[in-house]
């Protein structure tokens, strides 16, 4: 099992994931996409989850909003703890995903903005229609004040000309309008958690910066707890206080950002960090690719997944799987670099 001591007091989190689980049931095999994850989320703060696509960061994602799909998808083994203001602790892996307790979590209290808007809103209704539908189904206003609701949210999310996006469809905006209209209706209730999807993927540089910068912002402003997820590293070094490392459905490294950015510790982390391009960088001027590829998710991989890729590579790693253990304070690894091997 990965085990992970959790690095902050329970009383500091306001989402705690324990030895979470989730398997799809296919004909070709079971696929493990969260093989034993651990985390934790703080009360107003951002966790960035990172690592290469099909590493398990979305499936985690959709573990939390309960909107795996099943069959072929289960949650089969693990805990999603969130904690409310009031003290009281849902664990929303014993929630009914369809029932009224998980429907009215979901989008009053954990809110997600997907990876593609386009196939997130309902092409049939306005924007200004689908805020005021989630603000009418969690705040019971009625239909004009939810209306003032949606165009409110538009205005905070500073999308051009609101009062005529209202009535838009989705088609007729662009990309980045669309991911500002997810931001909205999102945040639309006041969300205690927003999970934040790869929400700057397929944007120019310049709308990624201002979709970042509008996060950051009505987090400030309603006090909400983030996790972002993203392969993109620079995004995590401008939005998150914590990182994880996930690679293969587990979680090979966490730790503050800086911390992880300055004395990175996982090969796995070293590499995506030496692939990644930064302009003024000195003596590098070749960017040093991962070798190899993510195996596939149905197989069979005894010892550490990383371990065929890993420069550094050990017998050990062939035969047992590490568990993520404090390397430094608040530091934690998942490797045979920094623990003792089993006899």
């Amino acid at each position: 099992m990965n085990q992970i001591k959790q690095p902050h007091a329970v009383t500091e989190a306001i989402l705690e994931i324990k030895d979470l689980h989730t398997r799809f049931f296919l004909e070709k095999g079971v696929v493990r996409a969260v093989d034993g994850v651990n985390l934790v989320l703080k009360r107003k703060s951002t966790l960035g989850v990172v690592g290469e696509s099909g590493c398990g960061k979305s499936i985690t994602a959709m573990s939390v909003m309960r909107l795996i799909q099943s069959p072929p998808g289960k949650i089969v083994q693990g805990e999603i703890n969130l904690y409310r203001k009031d003290g009281v602790i849902v664990d929303l892996t014993k929630l009914d995903p369809r029932g009224p307790r998980m429907r009215a979590i979901r989008g009053a209290e954990i809110a997600m903005v997907f990876q593609e808007p386009m196939t997130s809103l309902n092409p049939l209704f306005t924007v200004g229609e689908q805020i005021a539908e989630s603000v009418r189904l969690h705040q019971q206003l009625d239909r004009r004040a939810a209306l003032e609701r949606a165009l409110e949210m538009l205005y905070k999310v500073q999308i051009s000309e609101p009062k005529q996006r209202l009535h838009a469809y989705p088609h007729q905006l662009s990309g980045g309008m669309r991911q500002r209209v997810m931001i909205a209706l999102a945040l639309s209730c006041n969300p205690s958690i927003l999970i934040a999807d790869e929400p700057t993927t397929a944007l120019d540089v310049t709308v990624q910066a201002q979709i970042l910068d509008l996060m950051r912002q009505l987090q400030d402003t309603i006090d909400s707890s983030i996790m972002m997820i993203t392969h993109n590293l620079g995004v995590i070094s401008q939005m998150a206080d914590e990182v994880a490392v996930m690679y293969l459905g587990r979680v090979v490294e966490y730790a503050p950002v800086r911390e992880l950015f300055h004395h990175p510790l996982h090969p796995y982390t070293v590499g995506l960090l030496n692939s990644v391009p930064v302009l003024g960088r000195k003596g590098q001027k070749v960017l040093i690719p991962i070798a190899g590829m993510v195996p596939t998710p149905t197989s069979e991989i005894q010892g550490c997944a990383f371990a065929p890729r890993c420069p550094r590579v050990m017998p050990a790693c062939h035969e047992h799987n590490p568990r993520l253990e404090s390397a430094a304070p608040a530091h934690y690894v998942a490797c045979w670099l920094y623990a003792d091997p089993p006899a």
